[in-house]
């Protein structure tokens, strides 16, 4: 899989925020035409997981739960964002997402970033683990997350996929995928259809023997893995679980708010296609992230794993994943991915740059706060991680990494004066 691009420098107003197109650098809401100008946008798609319409009187009830200080709406250049209910102070909290509906951490990193809260102990291995597989920060980490499962079932499968990737690691085979976008389309439905015969045959299968269908697999693929093993976990805790009552996101708690993520996470835009159509080869590195998930995971998890299913996770974390990099000492300074998480309720905030949000990490949850004081009806928006004195040109070109073309206040007035 090809890299992610290194993020600009975050040393702006707005904090260090990246947004990810995962994997690839494609734009989230698909190639802009040439001369066109938009402002990034956080587009909903009107289906659930199962591909059934979501009516837009649930949806606009379900967003508005988020915040009480703004309302997700459509904007006027298209797609959707977030709008101030009324006035707003500088310094207001207006969302606080607790924790990622799914995450992953990166092989490489696995045992020097907290599992739990992303903590990065400068390179030394992190002393509390599960099984030697699994690593925390703290006996306090370690705690929380053996309080999250206490059947132990994450924990065991995120065990079993790490000795079962040891065996299956290695390159894919991108024969058979075309290049021309007609026929990928074809190829691609063909392709899942014998997923499903696949399926169907391993199902009869005692379990010795399933275990020699495992597909090969890639580092990058490790991380697409861990986070979709992540994100069904929370599917089968929100199955044993009631649907919230509660109005607004900071009255939950933390259960009720990861049941609402996920419900959130089911109406967000997937770019799975998308992607797959700007990097044919990724066709096979799905199918095989699938098949070793549906391999490796429990029982408990069958009745949310299936092909859509898992292929709207990924999808939906290709343009609404936020990462998780090394801290910088100094301005050039190169950082480390050390993986990425999922908050599905951040997730409708577009890019400006002239910002008027930034978002904080603090552990494993993020805070959004205000950096200016807000007018009613005005829209909040964070920066996606460009330098404010750069000129529009560097910004612009920056920011074609995610295929878009700034259209923000502040890109409009500096390219009238050229």
């Amino acid at each position: 899989m090809p890299s992610i691009p290194e993020p600009i420098s975050n040393s702006n107003i707005c904090g260090d925020i990246t947004m990810l197109s995962l994997s690839t650098n494609l734009n989230p809401r698909g190639v802009v035409k040439a001369g066109e100008i938009i402002e990034e946008t956080d587009e909903v798609e009107a289906t659930d997981s199962s591909g059934e319409e979501v009516h837009e009187s649930e949806e606009k009830v379900l967003l508005d739960k988020i915040s009480s200080a703004f309302e997700v709406k459509t904007t006027s250049y298209g797609g959707r964002g977030c709008f101030a209910r009324g006035a707003i102070s500088k310094g207001t909290s207006i969302l606080t997402a607790r924790r990622p509906i799914g995450s992953a951490v990166t092989r490489a990193f696995r045992k020097e970033v907290c599992t739990w809260c992303f903590t990065y102990m400068d390179g030394r291995t992190l002393k509390y683990k599960i099984q030697q597989k699994i690593y925390f920060c703290s006996e306090k980490c370690q705690n929380e997350f053996c309080n999250y499962d206490p059947d132990s079932i994450l924990a065991d499968t995120l065990v079993r996929m790490e000795d079962l990737y040891v065996r299956c690691q290695g390159d894919i085979d991108e024969n058979g995928v075309p290049e021309s976008e007609e026929e990928l389309l074809r190829v691609m439905d063909d392709k899942w259809a014998e997923v499903t015969e696949w399926e169907f045959k391993i199902s009869k299968m005692k379990p010795t023997k399933r275990f020699r269908q495992l597909p090969t697999v890639t580092s990058d693929d490790y991380t697409e893995i861990r986070y979709v093993i992540m994100t069904l976990y929370n599917y089968y805790r929100e199955e044993k679980s009631t649907y919230m009552t509660k109005l607004l996101i900071s009255d939950m708690n933390e259960d009720e708010q990861l049941t609402f993520e996920k419900k959130v996470l089911e109406i967000l835009y997937s770019g799975e296609i998308d992607k797959v159509k700007r990097y044919p080869y990724l066709l096979i590195a799905y199918i095989n992230i699938y098949k070793f998930v549906r391999l490796v995971i429990p029982d408990e998890f069958l009745p949310f794993t299936n092909p859509q299913k898992v292929r709207n996770i990924i999808g939906r974390n290709l343009t609404n994943a936020f990462g998780v990099w090394s801290p910088t000492t100094q301005e050039n300074e190169e950082r480390e991915f050390f993986g990425f998480g999922v908050y599905p309720s951040g997730s409708f905030f577009n890019h400006s740059c002239r910002c008027n949000v930034t978002k904080i990490r603090d552990g494993a949850s993020y805070e959004y706060v205000t950096t200016e004081d807000i007018e009613p009806g005005t829209e909040l928006c964070i920066s996606y991680g460009i330098r404010p004195e750069d000129s529009v040109e560097v910004r612009r070109e920056a920011l074609g990494e995610w295929f878009f073309i700034c259209g923000c206040a502040r890109c409009v007035e500096e390219s009238s004066k050229d």
